[in-house]
């Protein structure tokens, strides 16, 4: 069952309609926008929680707490997560910008909780 706590969201513009984005991993593009993550090696900046429908509008970004995430891959408790090409959570790889740590388990497709943080995937994790 994911599950939100709130402590701190981010209201940046929308680089575009993120509207099927919500619960994604999402990367600064501009100087305060925000567009979909495409890799751990972007500037992941945190999960979008609402669903602006075009260019300009308010994204919630999801900096600090706990936030939902809809997994691209197979994802185990404890995982420190990055952004697929699809702004999905997968799990980051050494060298990796990471932005959170998976509290509970899923595969593609599933939305789960995990605790927003950042940094870089050690080259053993």
């Amino acid at each position: 069952m994911a599950l939100e706590l709130c402590i701190w969201d981010m209201s940046l513009d929308a680089a575009r309609d993120l509207s099927d984005y919500q619960f994604h991993i999402m990367q600064l593009s501009a100087e305060y926008t925000a567009d979909k993550g495409t890799g751990g090696d972007e500037v992941l900046i945190g999960v979008l929680q609402n669903k602006p429908d075009e260019e300009g509008k308010a994204a919630e970004i999801r900096e600090v707490g706990i936030s939902k995430v809809v997994c691209g891959d197979t994802i185990s408790v404890g995982d420190l997560i990055t952004a697929d090409a699809n702004s999905h959570a997968v799990v980051a790889a050494g060298g990796e910008r990471y932005v959170g740590i998976a509290l509970e388990a899923g595969v593609e497709g599933r939305v789960i909780s995990h605790k927003v943080e950042f940094g870089y995937a050690n080259e053993t994790s």
